[in-house]
């Protein structure tokens, strides 16, 4: 073997993460990040070119109910608090109202969950 062959073969023995996609009939699939052959759910390595495969961010991304978790980064003024809708970069003046109110595109007004850091 070569030594371009045996470093292929080592680093398919660290765990790649799966490549998720939806078929015609907006079904999920699954499919080797190597080769990009079709896997089946669950699959601990990649049965045509042996790459060793992670589950992990798929499994953590099926939730109850059929919904997943979504993050979204962005910067905020230094004096922002969560509920400030007027310092928040993603809220904005509702044009169909008379009062010019603040609006959440997130749907979190008065309840706002983000987190600062």
């Amino acid at each position: 073997m070569q030594n371009n062959d045996i470093r292929a073969q080592l680093i398919k023995q660290f765990p790649a993460e799966v490549v998720e996609t939806r078929a015609s009939i907006n079904e999920m699939c699954y499919s080797c990040p190597t080769c990009n052959r079709m896997v089946s759910k669950g699959m601990d390595q990649c049965g045509g070119c042996g790459q060793i495969l992670s589950w992990k961010n798929i499994n953590s991304q099926e939730g109850a109910g059929g919904k997943r978790k979504a993050e979204l980064h962005f910067e905020v003024p230094s004096d922002f608090v969560p509920g400030d809708c007027r310092k928040c970069p993603i809220s904005y003046i509702d044009s169909g109202t008379n009062s010019g109110m603040y609006e959440c595109p997130l749907r979190m007004r008065g309840s706002c969950e983000l987190i600062v850091e």
